[in-house]
């Protein structure tokens, strides 16, 4: 049986190898960085109009990203440009997306992904133990880091898959709250039915932040925050989405 939380989406091109270096800088700071980091930015809200119009992007609950900061933003995986439609609707809050460390191997790509606030999540213990350092120290300065607990990318994806814990250790290890940000799909009206024919068209949900609940061991307060946002996430998208998958069964909204 195929588990959903693989990475068995394949576009058809293939990354080189990747070694990080001792020193590598998760976060960068350093202001020539941070600069270039910043135009490449606004240059994305430009041009991620484009694809947002022509997959009926709509963004609900604008309002809960303002009620924290230095979150933990978990979000289904669901198409290949999800990342920048959450990003792009930070606006002034500076907000960080891990990625697989493979990525960087993609060249060009890789380096504007890495200007655009993208993060390496290292494969290498040695490495990680500097990463979930760095993490926390971001977190404190108010940015909000996004992680896919899904893992694997699945577009179109009509439910929420099972949820991986690595973003809710960071939650927990820094006793920071959790923004679950939730891509629903909808049938196409008024003018997206004449080129959306084939795919439903996509909503952005911020949804209200969820505060930690510690239990008697951090193992425990894990567990427990991971199904409960899960849960939230899974009610969310089988009440909202007009196609979502229930209990082994395909359905639509009424």
């Amino acid at each position: 049986m195929q588990n959903e939380n693989e990475h068995t989406y394949d576009n058809g091109f293939h990354p080189k190898e990747v070694h990080l270096k001792e020193n590598y800088k998760f976060y960068n700071q350093n202001i020539f960085f941070r600069f270039f980091s910043m135009l490449t930015k606004w240059f994305t809200r430009i041009w991620i109009i484009f694809p947002r119009i022509f997959l009926g992007i709509h963004v609900k609950g604008r309002k809960n990203k303002r009620k924290v900061k230095g979150a933990i933003m978990v979000s289904n995986h669901i198409h290949q440009l999800d990342a920048f439609f959450l990003v792009t609707t930070m606006y002034y809050r500076k907000c960080y997306v891990t990625m697989l460390e493979s990525n960087l191997g993609f060249g060009i790509v890789s380096k504007y992904m890495r200007l655009a606030a993208a993060v390496p999540i290292p494969t290498e213990r040695r490495l990680l133990r500097k990463f979930s350092e760095e993490t926390g120290e971001i977190l404190k300065k108010g940015r909000n880091v996004l992680f896919y607990p899904e893992a694997a990318l699945m577009p179109y994806c009509n439910h929420i898959r099972n949820f991986l814990p690595g973003a809710f250790h960071y939650a927990v290890a820094n006793e920071r709250p959790i923004l679950p940000c939730c891509f629903t799909f909808h049938k196409p009206k008024g003018i997206y039915k004449l080129f959306r024919r084939k795919k439903p068209v996509i909503h952005c949900n911020i949804l209200e932040p969820y505060f930690i609940q510690p239990k008697e061991t951090r193992k425990e307060t894990i567990e427990h925050a991971t199904k409960e946002v899960h849960d939230i996430m899974e009610s969310f998208f089988i009440k909202h989405s007009d196609y979502y998958y229930e209990n082994g069964n395909k359905k639509e909204s009424e």
